[in-house]
Formats: structure tokens, sequence, C-alpha cells
């Protein structure tokens, strides 16, 4: 089954991808930092802050921005994905590979055949959630 909807919080929410894609800028550390590199999903007026939720297939995936669905794209969509030690290292912050957003994915998601489905829901997806959120 395959569906997509957005949530909204009263309260910036934090997903499996959140600090892995967004950096922070200023020398605070993440969780103290109020700016980011790309910039964190704006609230909504009116609604709070969009948290992005995309099933397929049994597994829902749980983006807190436009930025993290693209990246999680980005990823899926390599043959052979990238080894979770050297993203935690690109990163930076001397976590180890197994917080990695991608290690936390279960096995099935990983598989080549799943992921190829997946990539072209979320690819429609985030079309629709760009629609949704930053209306033309």
């Amino acid at each position: 089954m395959k569906r997509h909807w957005i949530e909204y919080q009263d309260t910036r929410p934090v997903c499996p991808m959140t600090f892995w894609v967004h950096r922070e800028v200023g020398g605070k550390p993440w969780y103290d930092a109020e700016e980011f590199d790309p910039p964190r999903q704006p609230a909504v007026a009116g609604r709070g802050y969009p948290v992005f939720m995309v099933e397929c297939d049994g597994f829902t995936f749980e983006f807190s921005s436009l930025d993290e669905i693209r990246v999680c794209i980005e990823t899926l969509a390599q043959k052979l994905l990238p080894r979770t030690i050297d993203l935690s290292r690109r990163r930076g912050t001397g976590l180890g590979p197994n917080s990695h957003w991608l290690s936390r994915l279960p096995g099935s998601v990983k598989s080549w055949r799943y992921r190829q489905k997946a990539i072209a829901y979320l690819r429609e997806a985030l079309k629709d959630f760009q629609e949704a959120v930053i209306p033309a």
C-alpha cells in the first residue's frame, strides 16, 4: 500500500534524518542551534510545523523537511548504498555509523527492488508536498 500525508505539530519536529541533513550554523551545538544549512522547514501559518509522512509497502518514512526527502531520494537511488561510516564521518560529529539514518532502516527497505518502488513514490509525494506547502 502506498500513501502520503502531512501531519502538523506545535513544536519543531526532529525526524530520523533531521540531524544528518540540517547542519548547525554558528558554532552552537545542534540541539541549541537556531540557524541551519539547509534551513529547517518553517511552520505553516495556522497549522504548525509539518511532518511529511510517506508509506510504501508497509514502511513509513518520516521527514521534517522537503530537503530531507530530497536527500533520501538521492541516497536511496544509488545502486550501491554508501557506507554509513563514511556518511557519519562527513557529518563530523563523532557519532558512530550505527546512529546514521541509513543504518536505522530495516533491511527490507534497503533492497534494490524495494528502493526502486520507494524512490518513484517518494518523488511523487515530494511533488505533492511541494504544492501543498508552497502553493503556486
